[in-house]
């Protein structure tokens, strides 16, 4: 399925590879990148193995990696980013005001 990312969830991506790059370096900065998209590619295979979120947003899964969840919804024919957010932070506050 295709991947279609909000403009939060591009947003989320920046600030990952922001972070990343001034924290821990460039190497450290495309491996976790690379990581990710694979992960985002695995999603779009099988979406369906992934946790349903319903507690969240309505028809909402997750996925993890790394540090990070990953937020998306199955559409029509796409698959639909909604937020890439670190596990520490307050989803409640994150998730249903900001869905795109």
């Amino acid at each position: 399925m295709k991947l279609v990312f909000s403009p939060a969830a591009i947003r989320d991506l920046r600030s990952i590879s922001d972070y990343t790059f001034h924290t821990w370096g460039a190497e450290q900065e495309a491996l976790y990148l690379r990581g990710l998209w694979k992960k985002l590619e695995e999603i779009g295979i099988r979406p369906e193995a992934h946790r349903l979120r319903n507690d969240l947003v309505i028809d909402c899964r997750s996925a993890r990696y790394g540090k990070h969840v990953i937020f998306f919804a199955v559409e029509e024919d796409r698959i639909l980013v909604i937020r890439i957010l670190h596990g520490a932070v307050d989803l409640d506050r994150h998730l249903p005001d900001d869905l795109i």
